[in-house]
């Protein structure tokens, strides 16, 4: 049953318990306004790690432990804060594979970092210094604004002024007027945007050397998105 299938019930209802004529629905006007902001994006998480095999499972990951102690040193190194640091993934499996008729069987460990970069100007070269340290897994790469919540609410704004517009156009089209709002929905949403895969050129920090190239990736544009639905009163 819709919403105004319900208030007409109610309405129905509470007009026969006061022994009154039944109230006719409410007239209303619904429309959706929708809006996109689009955001430079400040920050970046990426997900870096590390995958060793190995005869056994303990070996594996005792593996996969020395390199990943190294990649968290590489990353204080570079002064990445503990809390944009943590552990994301971590998996041991047993492969095997034929080599001249014989088969091989091994353990795959794996352990991935999710890390936080707060200057995109640093990003190849924290990417460069934790595969230096061992990394052989960039698994992608997510830009964030700091500052999102700011734009959703400035896009909230523009959808909602969006709604009214619209329901105004609708309404004088017909001859009629809008009133006060009569209920409002925010219908969520979905932001940002993501590269995934791909690895950073290695980028030799020395002095004496030539200027380094240009940036391996492109942050782009963030896009923030609200809708909301809107009813007003026909007037």
């Amino acid at each position: 049953m819709n919403k105004l299938a319900v208030v007409a019930v109610v309405c129905l209802a509470f007009c026969v318990a006061q022994g009154q004529a039944p109230c006719t629905p409410p007239k209303i006007v619904k429309t959706t306004g929708t809006a996109e902001i689009k955001v430079t994006p400040d920050r970046a998480v990426i997900r870096v790690g590390v995958e060793r095999q190995s005869a056994t499972a303990k070996s594996a990951k005792a593996a996969v432990d020395n390199t990943s102690r190294r990649i968290l040193a590489a990353l204080k190194a570079a002064s990445i804060d503990d809390k944009d640091i943590q552990t994301a993934y971590l998996d041991m499996q047993p492969t095997s594979y034929y080599e001249k008729h014989v088969r091989i069987n091994n353990f795959t460990a794996t352990q991935s970092l999710s890390v936080t970069i707060r200057d995109l100007s640093r990003l190849d070269n924290v990417m460069d210094a934790v595969m230096s340290a061992g990394a052989n897994r960039i698994d992608g790469i997510e830009y964030q604004s700091s500052e999102l919540r700011k734009y959703r609410d400035q896009a909230r704004d523009e959808a909602t002024k969006a709604a009214k517009e619209k329901a105004v156009t609708l309404a004088q089209a017909l001859g009629n007027q809008v009133g006060k709002t009569y209920s409002i929905e925010e219908v969520q949403q979905w932001d940002g945007y993501s590269m995934i895969g791909g690895l950073a050129a290695n980028v030799a920090l020395d002095r004496s050397a030539p200027p380094p190239p240009p940036p391996s990736t492109a942050p782009g544009q963030l896009t923030v998105t609200a809708s909301v639905i809107v009813s007003f009163d026909l007037l």
